[in-house]
């Protein structure tokens, strides 16, 4: 018996370690459930719950992509939302409790990051430096694009062990996979004023990510791994074979099915031409 109430207070201590924020409203709408999310996970909370009316359950029910509709949700005043938000995720779990009144349910859900509170504040400083470091106020486009992709390159070496996939690893770990160019670029250009997305897909045969940024009015292909090649001897070399590229000299990319729909083409319309590079 002794043995049974030690193990009941050791799950209730397990319980009580992990706080679930109870949203004290119950919505009426599947546009405000997105947002309520899209707030949790900017804050970084772990577990959270959400209660509704059973029509926006059912209707949220059909259509299960939470983390897309969340991300989605994206605004000028921030580079941490959007398809860093989608990419800052590491596991995610949903669950449905109904109410007994059978009116109301409520949504639970269960996420972990790929960083700590601790590392997105470290990065949020480090990213205001850079910014101020590398004076972009007032700079065209292309110059503001030029500059983020120089500066990540020689900062950052390629993480051969595979591990490191995000932001903080490249502009303060300086080591990191394309998941890490990648986001580096997406929260240093949108914070700069240049309009990037973050696509998925393969290249070469392995599993990849890049950028799209528009510069003045047309879109370009942009990968930052492929343009810090790794070396024999370990030397740092900056190239711009990716850099700016139309789809036909964008070689060896091969976008997921999401990023190919003509939706996100007409959306996001890759120039008939590569960008011409200047000084």
């Amino acid at each position: 018996m002794q043995k049974r109430v030690l193990i009941i207070i050791i799950i209730m201590l397990c319980i009580l370690a992990a706080p679930v924020t109870v949203d004290a409203k119950s919505y009426t709408s599947k546009e405000e459930v997105y947002q309520i999310i899209r707030k949790n996970l900017l804050a970084h909370k772990e577990k959270f719950s959400i209660e509704m009316n059973i029509e926006v359950m059912n209707e949220i029910k059909r259509n299960s992509d939470l983390l897309n509709k969340a991300a989605d949700i994206d605004s000028k005043k921030t580079s941490k939302d959007g398809d860093y938000l989608r990419f800052s995720v590491s596991e995610w779990a949903t669950n449905w409790q109904w109410y007994t009144n059978g009116r109301t349910a409520d949504l639970n859900l269960t996420v972990k990051y790929r960083n700590t509170v601790s590392q997105e504040k470290k990065l949020d400083t480090e990213i205001k430096r850079v910014l101020k470091a590398l004076k972009l106020d007032g700079k065209s486009d292309y110059v503001k694009v030029k500059k983020v992709h120089d500066y990540i390159i020689k900062k950052t070496i390629y993480d051969q062990t595979l591990k490191k996939h995000t932001a903080y690893d490249a502009l303060i770990g300086k080591s990191a996979v394309c998941d890490g160019y990648t986001l580096a670029a997406y929260r240093l250009l949108t914070d700069a004023g240049v309009m990037t997305r973050v696509i998925t897909g393969w290249a070469a045969g392995s599993l990849h990510s890049w950028n799209i940024v528009q510069v003045g009015d047309n879109w370009y292909n942009l990968d930052l791994t492929w343009d810090d090649p790794i070396t024999d001897t370990g030397e740092q070399i900056l190239t711009y074979d990716y850099f700016l590229k139309n789809n036909n000299d964008f070689i060896n990319h091969r976008r997921d099915s999401m990023y190919r729909t003509n939706a996100f083409n007409i959306r996001y319309p890759i120039a008939i031409e590569s960008y011409e590079m200047r000084n």
